[in-house]
């Protein structure tokens, strides 16, 4: 019997160990700008994975920084733990972080329960699934579809496949347990399918990288894939223009697309007052005018939490 991905996540999370390990080197490390000698500790750490390839973090993390020196605090570090949802749990827990963005609302229950994270969860920010593929659309997909007759169609296209198609169908998933691997799984089940499955879909490519790396793979072989705006617009130009969008997500509540990323606080913080300070700096005005005014190439990425 096969278990979904969201049934394997839950075990994944029951089975954690509860010891505390050594603690991780920061994939990046912000100083607000303050480079004088002094106080140099990373006092927080906060551990997601599209979120920081942006490049969102980085800006949160100064700006923060800077508003507590501006209100009288020392100046301090702030470092970025590359992870994905999964991980970034794992990393609280462990008190490798002290805060984390999920995007995984069964995900962030699992870990209230399980005495992992605090019971307050913070709505950041809004993101937003992109259904990306080749320019040639080999399987006649648009954006006035549906995404669940989308992905049918999609199905339908890759399965037809032969030896005298000029551009197969063919679809990359991260397949990592990652937010958007879940998403994806979650749209094909939606339609009765489970490419993953055996008998294996030949044209399923399960590729297991960071956002940005899966996306510049997918775009390169011309296949299909399952991505959010930030990803897309953190791309080199030159990646960029290959691919093309054939269905966002929007701001509705109700949207499939719509991707939400909430902050969630460790029980095992390191610095548990400052890492609430910074949850409830993010979510109040000056943290989502951050949100809203980050842009890459002119384009704003995140909508704030309605």
């Amino acid at each position: 019997m096969h278990l979904t991905h969201l049934a394997k996540l839950t075990l994944c999370f029951s089975g954690l160990s509860s010891g505390v390990n050594a603690l991780v080197a920061p994939t990046e490390v912000y100083n607000g700008g303050f480079n004088q000698s002094g106080d140099t500790d990373v006092r927080l750490r906060i551990a997601t994975g599209g979120a920081g390839q942006s490049g969102l973090v980085k800006v949160l993390a100064d700006a923060f920084i800077q508003s507590s020196v501006a209100n009288g605090s020392a100046p301090f570090r702030i470092g970025w733990v590359l992870s994905d949802t999964t991980f970034t749990i794992k990393n609280l827990q462990s008190g490798e972080a002290d805060l984390g963005i999920s995007y995984i609302a069964s995900a962030e229950k699992v870990a209230v329960e399980s005495g992992i994270i605090d019971s307050k969860i913070y709505y950041l920010f809004r993101d937003h699934f992109l259904i990306v593929g080749p320019p040639e659309n080999p399987a006649g997909i648009n954006s006035s579809m549906d995404v669940t007759t989308l992905f049918a169609k999609l199905f339908n296209a890759a399965d037809q496949n032969n030896a005298t198609t000029a551009l197969p169908t063919r679809f990359l998933s991260r397949y990592d347990k990652s937010a958007t691997n879940l998403k994806e799984s979650q749209l094909w089940l939606d339609i009765g399918q489970v490419p993953w499955g055996a008998p294996y879909s030949t044209w399923y490519h399960q590729y297991i990288a960071f956002p940005i790396q899966a996306l510049t793979t997918a775009i390169t072989l011309k296949e299909y894939t399952l991505t959010d705006r930030g990803t897309l617009l953190s791309l080199p130009n030159s990646v960029f223009i290959q691919g093309e969008v054939f269905k966002a997500g929007q701001d509705d509540e109700n949207d499939p697309l719509l991707n939400r990323g909430r902050l969630l606080l460790g029980k095992k913080a390191q610095n548990e007052t400052l890492a609430r300070q910074f949850a409830e700096w993010s979510v109040g005005p000056q943290g989502q005018s951050v949100v809203t005014g980050f842009k890459k190439n002119g384009t704003q990425l995140y909508s704030g939490a309605p």
